[in-house]
C-alpha cells in the first residue's frame, strides 16, 4: 500500500511542478533550455515555431525511467516539411505504470503546424489531446480526456541569436471524466521563455525561464559526429530552491542520432534517458534553371567567352544562413576538369548567378577540336549541410560545340578571334620577311607602312599562296544569311595549306601586318548577291596629307582620324599594286552605295580575345632573293611616287623652292638619296639656302650617317649663323655618335639662345634614339648591282620631262620672292619645334615671322590659331581660325575644337 501511495504521489508533483510534461533526451540534457533552440523532432511538444526551420524529414523516438521506479516515459514524433516555409509535427507521449496492484496511463497526441514568413520570425500552434486513466486491482478509476492548445514564436534577428516564446495550454487545458462527466481543468496557462547563442559553429548555450523555475543548459557538437551537453533547472520559489542537473552525449552516423541523457533528482533516484532518431535532410539547396548564354558554342571564341559570364544558374538556398557553395560547370569536349567558382547564397534567397568559365588549354589542338559536336553540359552546387557533403546538379540543354574552324558573320567582329597576332608561325613569317628585306625597304619604301605592307604582301605571293572559293561554304553564297556556318582556316593553317577563300587570306594578311605593328580594319560588304570581305592597314599619314601624298583620295579611305590603304587579298600572287588598286575600287563603289561595314581590329582584338593556340610546325623558308613580285612593285612604286612628287609641285619644276619642295616630300616616303639628289639641284641654283643645308643633314641623320649630316648642318649655320634648330639637330647628331660631351655643350648653346629648350635635352636626345633604325640582320637580302642600277634608272623618271622643260637660271636670277617664301618656312619649322616641346609663347612668335614673309600661307596662319588657343588667347584664335575656314576649309578639320573657345582640348597632331 505504501508503494501505491508512493506512486500516486510521484505523478501528482511531477504533473503539479511544470503542469505540460516536457520531452527529448537531448532537450532535458540541456537542463530544459531549448524553447529557442528547437532544432530537432522534439520542438513538436516545445515550440511548434521550431517545425519548419528544420527543413527536413524526421522520425524520433526516446525512453526513460522516471526515477528508476518503472514509471515509464515514452515518445514518438515525426516531421514531415511541405516546401521551405511550412511544417507539419505529429507526436505521442505516453507517461506510465503498471503492476499487479495499480496501473497509471497518461497519453497525448500532438499535432503541429508551423511557418516562417520571413527569416527573421515563425511560428506555430499546436492542437493536442489528453487522456488519462488510473485503475487499482483492474479498477479503473477517474478516466478523462480533452483537448488543448499551445502556441510558439521564434525570432531570429541575427544568426548567433535567437529568441523564443512558448504559450502552452491556452485558457486552461480541460479534461472530462466518463464515468460522472464531469469537466475539470487539468492543464493551467503556462509560458516559457528562451534565449538561444550560438558562438561559434557546433557550440550553444541556452537558458529558458518559466513559471517557477529557471533553466540553463549548453552543447558542444564535433564535426556532427559526436557532440556533448549539460544543464540544470532550479526553482526559483520555495525554500530549498532544488537544483537538478543533467548532462547527455550524442552520437551521429549519417541520418542516425543515438542520444543518452542522464538527470539527477536531489531526493530521488536519477533517471536515464535514451533516444533514437532518423533525419532525413532534404537538400538545401537547388539548381532551378541554368543555361549558357551561348548557343552553339563556337570554340574559336573561347577567350571571349572567358572574359565575360558565359552561364546563367538560378540557385535556391531555402537554409537560414549564409551558404558557401562551389560551383563548377563542365562542357564535354572543351575541358578537361570543370570549370568552378566559389560564391555564398544569401539565407532563405532564390537568385540567378552570372558564371564565367575556363577552357583547357588544347581548346583549339585536341583531336575533336576540328570537329562538331553535340553535347550535354552539366553543372553542379557542392557545399556542406549538417557537416555532410552535398550535391546538387542539373543537366542542361544539349549545346552545339562547333570545330574550331567554324563561325558566322552574324558579328563580323568575331573574326577577330582568327587574328592570332602571336602565333609563332605568324610571327617568324613577319620578322623573317621584314628584316630580310630591310635594305630594300630602306633603299625604296623608306621603312613606311606602305612599304612593309607591300613587303609582306608580295611574300605570301611568292611563298605560294593561292586563291580558291571554299567549296563547302563559298563567302559570296553564305554572306547574305548572316547565321549560315562559315570556315574560316586560322594563319598558320593556311600558310600550311596554302589554299584559301577571301576571309582566309584577308585574316592572314591582316594578321602579319599587326604581328608588326601596321593597324587594320576589316572591310565587310553586305551588298546582297555581291557579298565579300576584304581589308584595309593604316598608311601611318596624317588626314591633312592626303592631298600631298597621294594622287587621289580614292586611293585611299580616310576614318577615324587615319588615312587607310585597301587592299583586295585574294589577288594574292600579283603585284601588290594590283592589289591596291582593286581594293581602292571595291571601296569606293561600295562606299558610295553604303554597303561596307568597316571593322577596326584593334577595337575588335580586344573584345573577341585572338584563341590561343600552340600550331604545328609549318615550314617557313629564308628569302633569297627579290621575287619577280617585289621587283615589280618597286618599279611601280617608284612610278606612284614620282607622280605624287610631280602633283606636289603642280607640274613646274623651275625655281630652288620647286626642287626643295620635291626633296621634302622624297624624305617623308624615306626616298633619302631622291631627296639628297633634288637638294643639291636647289643648292646649284641657290647656293645661300640654309635651309636646303639642313634638311640635307636631316637626310643622312635619317640614314644614320651622323659625321656627313653635322657636315652640312654646320654649312647652315654658316649661312645663318645661331639657329637653335640647326644647332639642335648637331647635338641630337652627336649624341647618336656617342659624343655626349659635345651633344650636352651644343646642347646649352642652344638653351642660351632659345631658354625655352632648358629641362628638354633628355626628352629631345631620347626620342632621337629611339627613333634610330635598327641594326640589319645578317641575312639581309641586297639588291644586285644591276638591277640596283636598272631601278635606280627608273627613279625620278617622271620628272626628266618636268627638268628638262626647266629654265637654265643662273644662281643671282632667283627672285628675292623665293628667298622670303624658304624663311616662312623656317620660321613656321621652328615654331613648331617651339609647339612640340611645350613652348607655345615662342612658337606664336615664329609663326607670327612666318605670316610677315608669307602672308596668305593657311598652313602658317592654323599652326598660329593653334598656339594662341594653347595660351588661352581664344578670341584671336577664332578670328584666324574664321579667316582660314573662308578661305581654305579644307585646313580647319582638324582644329574645329578652336571654336568651342577653351571647352574642348586641342589635340593637334602636328604639335603633338
Amino acid at each position: 500500500m505504501k508503494k501505491i501511495l508512493l506512486h500516486i504521489a510521484i505523478f501528482s508533483s511531477l504533473l503539479q511542478s511544470q503542469d505540460q510534461l516536457f520531452v527529448g533526451t537531448r532537450p532535458l540534457g540541456m537542463g530544459g533550455a531549448f524553447i529557442a533552440v528547437a532544432d530537432d523532432g522534439n520542438t513538436i511538444t516545445w515550440n511548434p515555431a521550431g517545425l519548419p526551420r528544420l527543413r527536413r524529414k524526421e522520425f524520433t523516438s526516446s525512453y526513460a525511467d522516471l526515477f528508476a521506479m518503472d514509471i515509464t516515459h515514452s515518445y514518438m514524433g515525426i516531421v514531415w516539411p511541405f516546401g521551405d516555409r511550412i511544417a507539419i509535427g505529429f507526436d505521442w507521449a505516453n507517461v506510465g505504470f503498471d503492476d499487479q496492484e495499480l496501473n497509471y496511463s497518461d497519453n497525448k497526441l500532438n499535432f503541429s503546424l508551423g511557418y516562417q514568413p520571413f527569416k527573421l520570425i515563425s511560428f506555430g500552434g499546436t492542437l493536442k489531446y489528453l487522456s488519462r486513466d488510473m485503475g487499482l486491482d483492474g479498477t479503473s478509476y477517474g478516466k478523462s480526456t480533452g483537448i488543448g492548445y499551445d502556441f510558439g514564436l521564434l525570432i531570429a534577428p541575427h544568426k548567433k541569436f535567437r529568441f523564443g516564446l512558448g504559450l502552452y495550454d491556452l485558457g486552461g487545458t480541460k479534461v472530462t471524466y466518463k464515468q460522472n462527466k464531469i469537466d475539470e481543468e487539468l492543464l493551467g496557462q503556462a509560458f516559457r521563455l528562451g534565449i538561444a547563442y550560438f558562438p561559434i559553429d557546433g557550440f550553444t548555450t541556452a537558458m529558458d525561464l518559466d513559471g517557477d523555475r529557471i533553466h540553463i543548459g549548453g552543447e558542444y557538437v564535433i564535426k556532427n559526429r559526436i557532440g556533448f551537453r549539460a544543464g540544470f533547472q532550479r526553482d526559483l520559489n520555495g525554500e530549498e530552491k532544488l537544483i537538478i542537473p543533467s548532462f547527455g552525449v550524442t552520437l551521429k552516423f549519417k541520418s542516425l542520432v543515438f542520444e543518452y541523457g542522464y538527470e539527477s533528482h536531489p531526493y530521488l533516484e536519477p533517471t536515464y534517458r535514451y533516444s533514437l532518431s532518423l533525419q532525413l535532410s532534404p537538400a538545401v539547396v537547388s539548381i532551378n534553371s541554368a543555361s549558357i548564354n551561348h548557343n552553339p558554342i563556337f570554340r574559336s571564341l573561347h577567350r571571349y567567352y572567358e572574359g565575360a559570364p558565359f552561364v546563367k544558374a538560378e540557385i535556391k538556398n531555402i537554409s537560414d544562413s549564409e551558404l558557401p557553395v562551389d560551383v563548377s560547370f563542365y562542357i564535354p569536349t572543351m575541358m578537361e576538369n570543370p570549370h568552378t567558382e566559389s560564391i555564398t547564397l544569401p539565407p532563405k534567397s532564390d537568385e540567378t548567378y552570372d558564371l564565367g568559365v575556363s577552357f583547357s588549354s588544347d581548346v583549339l589542338t585536341s583531336a575533336k577540336a576540328s570537329f562538331d559536336n553535340l553535347v550535354q553540359p552539366d553543372i553542379k552546387v557542392a557545399y556542406k549541410q549538417d557537416g555532410e557533403e552535398k550535391l546538387a546538379q542539373k543537366k542542361l540543354e544539349s549545346s552545339y560545340v562547333l570545330g574550331k574552324g567554324k563561325l558566322t558573320w552574324s558579328d563580323p567582329e568575331m573574326i577577330a578571334s582568327y587574328f592570332t597576332t602571336q602565333d609563332v608561325v605568324v610571327d617568324k613569317f613577319a620578322r623573317t620577311n621584314i628584316q630580310a628585306y630591310s635594305e630594300v625597304l630602306k633603299k625604296y619604301f623608306g621603312k613606311t607602312n606602305l612599304g612593309r605592307a607591300i613587303i609582306l604582301y608580295d611574300a605570301l605571293g611568292s611563298f605560294g599562296l593561292v586563291y580558291n572559293v571554299d567549296p563547302s561554304t563559298p563567302f559570296l553564297q553564305i554572306s547574305d544569311d548572316k547565321s549560315a556556318f562559315d570556315t574560316v582556316k586560322y594563319p598558320w593553317e593556311l600558310l600550311d595549306d596554302k589554299i584559301g577563300d577571301c576571309d582566309d587570306l584577308a585574316t592572314l594578311y591582316g594578321t602579319l601586318l599587326n604581328n608588326i605593328g601596321i593597324e587594320t580594319m576589316w572591310l565587310d560588304v553586305f551588298k546582297p548577291g555581291e557579298g565579300h570581305v576584304f581589308l584595309m592597314f593604316d598608311s601611318g599619314v596624317s588626314p591633312d596629307d592626303v592631298d600631298r601624298l597621294f594622287l587621289d583620295r580614292n586611293e585611299v579611305a580616310v576614318l577615324d582620324g587615319k588615312v587607310w590603304i585597301p587592299v583586295e587579298a585574294t589577288l594574292v600572287g600579283k603585284p601588290f599594286f594590283s592589289a591596291w588598286k582593286q581594293g581602292a575600287l571595291k571601296y569606293s563603289q561600295m562606299k558610295a552605295d553604303q554597303f561596307v561595314n568597316e571593322i577596326s581590329m584593334t577595337k575588335a582584338m580586344a573584345k573577341y580575345l585572338p584563341g590561343s593556340i600552340t600550331p604545328e610546325e609549318v615550314y617557313i623558308p629564308d628569302p633569297t632573293g627579290v621575287s619577280e613580285l617585289l621587283e615589280e612593285d618597286i618599279r611601280q612604286y617608284i612610278k606612284w611616287l614620282d607622280q605624287v612628287v610631280a602633283k606636289g609641285i603642280e607640274g613646274k619644276l623651275e625655281t630652288a623652292d620647286d626642287y626643295y619642295d620635291v626633296a621634302v616630300l622624297y624624305m617623308e616616303f624615306g626616298r633619302y638619296q631622291s631627296a639628297i639628289d633634288n637638294l643639291n639641284t636647289a643648292m646649284g641654283i641657290t647656293p645661300n639656302f640654309p635651309d636646303a643645308l639642313n634638311t640635307l643633314g636631316v637626310c643622312y641623320t635619317k640614314q644614320e650617317e651622323y659625321e656627313k649630316s653635322i657636315e652640312f648642318y654646320n654649312k647652315a649655320l654658316a649661312q645663318q649663323a645661331n639657329h637653335p634648330g640647326f644647332m639642335l639637330n648637331i647635338a641630337i647628331s652627336q649624341f647618336m655618335l656617342g659624343n655626349k660631351g659635345l651633344a650636352k655643350q651644343t646642347y646649352d648653346d642652344v638653351v642660351k639662345i632659345a631658354p625655352s629648350f632648358s629641362g628638354k635635352l633628355e626628352d629631345i636626345l631620347g626620342a632621337a634614339k629611339a627613333s634610330a633604325g635598327p641594326i640589319a640582320n645578317a641575312n639581309t637580302i641586297s639588291l644586285s648591282a644591276d638591277l640596283e642600277a636598272d631601278l635606280d634608272a627608273e627613279s625620278s623618271k617622271g620628272l626628266n620631262e618636268l627638268k628638262e622643260s626647266a629654265p637654265k637660271l643662273e644662281p643671282e636670277a632667283v627672285q628675292r620672292a623665293s628667298y622670303r617664301a624658304r624663311r616662312a618656312k623656317s620660321d613656321n619649322a621652328v615654331g613648331i619645334t617651339f609647339a612640340q616641346i611645350g613652348n607655345n609663347a615662342m612658337a606664336v612668335d615664329y609663326f607670327t615671322k612666318a605670316l610677315d614673309k608669307d602672308p596668305e600661307n593657311g598652313e602658317y596662319k592654323i599652326n598660329l590659331a593653334v598656339a594662341l588657343y594653347r595660351i588661352r588667347n581664344y578670341d584671336r584664335a577664332f578670328e584666324i581660325f574664321q579667316e582660314v575656314k573662308l578661305k581654305s576649309p579644307e585646313l580647319v578639320g582638324q582644329v574645329s575644337f578652336i571654336e568651342s573657345m577653351g571647352e574642348k582640348p586641342s589635340k593637334y597632331k602636328k604639335f603633338d
